[in-house]
């Protein structure tokens, strides 16, 4: 993938962290990485998805998921900690990469959160 390696660490870390603070007790997260079925402004492009197991959001809430200071739960945001802006910073640095942050959810099952981005062999983005 081509972009900020401190930049990317975060976005990812957010994602793990997320996945991890709202799974279920006793279930795992899933990090899968590969070819995007997806073109990025032409270009072909690298997906990485996080996987968790938890409670799952409802749709109507999903578009809302990346605004600062949203949370689907407040009480138990407030519960778990955190600032209400990790999946905020994670779409401004997808976007920043030229990249894209897929989100889906089924209620009872979990969530996926997928990151497609340019890889190598695309145009580098303007670091800095």
């Amino acid at each position: 993938m081509v972009g900020d390696p401190d930049e990317l660490a975060q976005v990812f870390q957010n994602l793990i962290d997320n996945a991890i603070k709202y799974g279920r007790s006793g279930t795992g997260v899933e990090v899968s990485a590969g070819t995007s079925p997806k073109r990025l402004a032409g270009a072909p492009a690298a997906q990485v998805a996080i996987r968790d197991h938890g409670e799952g959001i409802l749709t109507e809430q999903i578009p809302r998921l990346t605004e600062r200071f949203y949370r689907v739960d407040p009480a138990r945001s407030r519960e778990l900690g955190g600032t209400g802006l990790g999946l905020a910073i994670v779409k401004h640095i997808v976007n920043h990469h030229r990249g894209l942050l897929e989100i889906e959810s089924e209620l009872g099952e979990g969530s996926v959160f997928t990151v497609h981005l340019p890889i190598a062999d695309a145009p580098e983005i303007h670091r800095g």
